[in-house]
């Protein structure tokens, strides 16, 4: 068949569905040209990549920041939850909780619990461990620790809201 005069010749599209069912079309010959391993990767039959093998880190050393970040931030205690409570009630919700879930001895349960329930004993065992955290605590505490290329920096003194 020939072309007749000003006809032109039809563009060819590249459809790609997603799972989804999304479809995008392109030229292909700007695709092509554009993009010349991405279209036989599209095309190929086989769309997998094979995994070797799997790190895994046994030696806890390996890990870099295992000694670095304060316990305070890896594992909280009572004391830190109860550092944060305004009421006893609040704090005698907080220490039953914990000895639900066995993340406190019934023994310190209760010695918690005692002191807890003494005249102004929220606020004797607050101040005795530290003092009340306020909102932005660890935030402003913390914020040193700043992965920089595997290592932990340290930010200036400047920097840092000292309470």
């Amino acid at each position: 068949m020939k072309k007749e005069r000003g006809e032109k010749e039809p563009i060819k599209k590249i459809k790609i569905k997603n799972k989804k069912g999304l479809t995008v079309s392109y030229d292909e010959d700007n695709f092509n040209e554009y993009f010349p391993h991405l279209i036989t990767e599209i095309a190929g039959k086989k769309k997998s990549v094979k995994i070797d093998s799997i790190k895994k880190i046994n030696n806890p050393k390996q890990f870099p920041y295992n000694d670095k970040i304060p316990k305070e931030l890896l594992k909280p205690g009572a004391i830190d939850f109860i550092r944060r409570c305004s009421t006893k009630e609040e704090a005698l919700n907080i220490l039953g909780y914990l000895l639900k879930r066995n993340e406190i001895t019934e023994k310190n349960y209760n010695n918690l619990r005692f002191e807890i329930l003494k005249e102004n004993g929220l606020q004797k065992v607050i101040n005795e461990h530290g003092g009340f955290k306020k909102p932005g605590h660890y935030e402003n505490k913390f914020r040193v620790y700043r992965p920089l290329k595997g290592e932990l920096k340290k930010a200036s003194n400047h920097d840092i809201d000292f309470e």
